[in-house]
């Protein structure tokens, strides 16, 4: 049985078009007789869950997030992550309006899994 190891920079490229790669990110790979398998390992930040009480106005949920951010980039962190119910159609247009990028591309269910 072969060893995960660390993908080579020519296995990556094609990975990038749907992967989100940036610096913080290490990619695995894994042969077999079946192919190459491969695993992005994302060491990111993410803001989330982020509560806001009911009715909360989308004007006051962007300053709080404004503030947010204010203190991430203090903290030298350029980017972050975090999730938006496909439900909340009007919050999800408010967050591209506000220049976040929609990194899914079909809806999906984010499990977590306690090693």
């Amino acid at each position: 049985m072969n060893r995960i190891r660390l993908a080579t920079p020519e296995e990556i490229e094609p990975l990038k078009a749907n992967s989100d790669l940036d610096p913080t990110c290490t990619v695995l790979a894994l042969e077999s007789d079946a192919g190459t398998a491969f695993a992005v390992i994302r060491h990111a930040v993410e803001v989330d869950p982020v509560h806001f009480p009911k009715g909360y106005p989308d004007r006051m949920k962007a300053v709080f997030v404004r503030d947010i951010e204010t203190c991430l980039t203090a903290w030298g962190i350029p980017s972050y992550y975090f999730n938006v119910l496909a439900s909340d159609e009007d919050w999800m247009k408010a967050v591209v309006k506000w220049g976040a990028e929609q990194i899914s591309v079909a809806p999906e269910q984010r499990f977590k899994r306690t090693l």
